[in-house]
């Protein structure tokens, strides 16, 4: 029942064009649960993540906002609503700015 819930919710952001970078056609299967997870994070609106953390548990998605999102310098307001508001941080938006950017890191890296 679990599995079909989250089939339903990725169908409704597919449909909505939150996964604009990807095919109209993907599957769920296909995109997996980490990248919507992710996704929805970034670009889904405050019900749509109140809805993952229902269906995928606090402890997951937030393995993998600490894993993709939070050091991503672009979206330093989104993660502190995330982290006050889904996971009850007492944060600043300093904390976020004092994160090593893993992304800028990549591309310095490939730019050298």
């Amino acid at each position: 029942m679990l599995e079909k819930e989250k089939i339903k919710l990725f169908k409704y952001l597919r449909d909505k064009g939150i996964f604009w970078s990807y095919s109209k056609d993907i599957s769920y299967e296909e995109f997996g649960e980490k990248l919507l997870i992710e996704y929805v994070l970034k670009y889904a609106d405050f019900d749509d993540i109140t809805k993952s953390l229902e269906l995928f548990g606090i402890k997951e998605v937030k393995k993998v906002w600490e894993e993709k999102l939070k050091s991503d310098k672009t979206f330093i307001k989104t993660n502190l609503m995330i982290a006050r508001v889904f996971f009850g941080m007492d944060v600043e938006s300093d904390y976020f700015k004092e994160t090593k950017n893993a992304r800028f890191e990549k591309l310095k890296l490939l730019a050298s």
